[in-house]
């Protein structure tokens, strides 16, 4: 290639990424991580839950389908759903595995965080049917969308009794 290097543009770039870097070894730091070459956002979600629910992060941080156990043994998986404020151009589905009671989503808006669900997943019919969901394999899956979390936002006491916890900025669960 024989484009020339606008050089404002490369320093501007280089300059960008050591804030990002200086920021992201504050985060590690208040997660009590020395060092992380995994999504910044996993890593938060993940801290998250824990000061929500209690209980003890897995050892390894990339083990499959589980994150955190709680005190009563149950284990939870953690994932997160990121979108612009506005529409969304990402949904999330959430799914049951083996050995896996609950499944929590953290959802960002313009990385702020906006909400946390924690779902328990034998429950996944109950809440496939309150969000009036027609898709194949609700006991196993659901396809969570904006609409899905409007609905949730707009009425956290309707799944709350369904066995969900929401946690919104200005509520508790």
């Amino acid at each position: 290639m024989s484009d020339p290097m606008i050089p404002q543009r490369f320093a501007a770039l280089l300059e960008s990424l050591d804030a990002y870097r200086v920021a992201r070894h504050a985060l590690l730091a208040v997660l009590g991580l020395p060092a992380s070459n995994r999504d910044p956002l996993a890593e938060l979600s993940e801290h998250l839950v824990h000061a929500l629910l209690g209980g003890e992060l897995a050892v390894s941080r990339v083990q499959a389908h589980w994150d955190l156990t709680l005190p009563d043994g149950d284990t939870v998986q953690v994932k997160y759903l990121a979108n612009p404020t506005g529409i969304w151009v990402n949904e999330h589905a959430i799914r049951r595995h083996a050995n896996v009671q609950h499944y929590a989503l953290v959802i960002f808006e313009a990385f702020a965080v906006v909400g946390v669900l924690v779902l328990p997943t034998a429950r996944l019919p109950a809440f496939h049917a309150a969000l009036g969901k027609r898709h194949p394999r609700g006991e196993d899956e659901l396809q969570f969308t904006q609409r899905n979390w409007q609905t949730v936002r707009a009425d956290p006491g309707r799944f709350r009794a369904l066995g969900m916890t929401v946690w919104l900025p200005s509520h508790s669960p």
